[in-house]
Parts: structure tokens; sequence; C-alpha cells
């Protein structure tokens, strides 16, 4: 569906198809907020739903390295150990709190575990050379601002959005949900067998897009 078909679904739903009530304004900034909804419970059923892969090279003696601007959370966050794309060998880099980065001895070396400090990613030990990092993560979606703009979400979810819309504007209005329940229960239930879906299927691949830092 495209943004102006999610304005005009969202305005039927709310029987306010002329907006005079909830204005194009407001449905729109609303259908971007339900978007970052559905994004988040997409997320939390298959983390894997908005994974991309970049890369970037360390330096030798520098521990901290900035995140991508539209990143929301690691998933994975490792280094070539040897060969290149798809038949590289990785080394996983694990994670771990600030209060345990203090435990840890000050030396340099291949980094073994990283945490995160603001808008920076930390590595431990220091790097002492030129390391290749793959960093897999989730990234922000874009809103939608043209009317030919579609939702960056799967197709099956696309109306989900205007009926997150929808919610949001009837409670805010003190109205009874009880005509959109059913359609709202479907769509749980949906992200609910996605879940398990994803607890029963192997790991996928990835593909490195892009460069980073």
């Amino acid at each position: 569906m495209t943004f102006l078909e999610l304005q005009s679904l969202t305005s039927d739903i709310l029987d306010d198809t002329s907006n005079g009530y909830f204005t194009l304004t407001i449905l729109k900034q609303r259908l971007n907020l339900s978007l970052r909804e559905l994004q988040k419970r997409l997320i939390s059923a298959n983390q894997e739903y908005y994974a991309t892969c970049v890369y970037t090279s360390t330096v030798a003696d520098q521990a901290a390295y900035a995140i991508p601007s539209d990143f929301i959370q690691i998933i994975r966050l490792d280094y070539v150990t040897q060969g290149s794309g798809t038949t590289a060998q990785t080394q996983k880099i694990n994670p771990i709190t600030p209060n345990q980065r203090d435990l840890l001895p000050d030396t340099s070396g291949a980094p073994k575990f990283y945490y995160m400090q603001k808008d920076n990613l930390i590595l431990a030990p220091v790097p002492d050379a030129v390391y290749t990092l793959h960093l897999e993560y989730s990234y922000y979606v874009a809103d939608m601002v043209n009317s030919s703009d579609s939702p960056d979400a799967p197709i099956q979810f696309h109306p989900y959005i205007a009926y997150l819309t929808a919610r949001d504007c009837m409670v805010k209005d003190g109205r009874p949900l009880a005509s959109i329940e059913a359609q709202l229960q479907q769509y749980e239930l949906l992200l609910k067998q996605i879940a398990v879906q994803r607890q029963t299927d192997g790991p996928r691949m990835v593909v490195t897009t892009d460069s980073w830092g």
C-alpha cells in the first residue's frame, strides 16, 4: 500500500473521510508512528526483519567507533580472520557491560568484547592492528513522506499500520474499539505465529551491502 492509500484506509476506518476531525497532518504523523510501532513488534518477533550488515576497518590503538545513523540495536558483531565476502571466516565479538570492561586488563590485541557508550561502540582489547569489522544491526525505518511512498514493512502488515493509527485516534477521542478489535487481534496472532516460526528456523545469511564509518 502507498502512503496515500494508508491515509484513505485510516480515514475510512475512522468514518472521517473528509478529514474534518482528524486532519491529514495528524494522520500522516500517526501513520509514521504506527509504522515504528509495527517495526518494534516485528523485531521482537524476529530481530532479523530489519537487519542490515555493514563493514568498517579498525584503527590501531583506537577503541571507539561511531555507530550508523539509523542504528537501533546490534544483532551480531564480528571481525574477519581469513578470506572475504560470503566465504570469509569470522570471529564473534561478544557484548559486555562498561562495568565488566573495568575488570579487563588494559591491553591491546584482537577485539574480543564490545559495549555501547552513547553513539559509539567500544572495543576491548583496544585493536592493535587493522581488522575488518562486520556489524549486523537493526535499522530505523524511514518515514513515509510522499503519497507514493510505501511503508518499509512486509506487505501483509500494511493494513495493520492503518488499524494501529485508527486505534490510537479512537482512544484519544474516547471511542470504543469494538469495531476494529477483530482486525487488531488478527494481526497480533500473525505476529505470534512469526515468533514461533522463528524459533524453529535456522539463522540466515545477511549480505553485506554498505561500508560503515
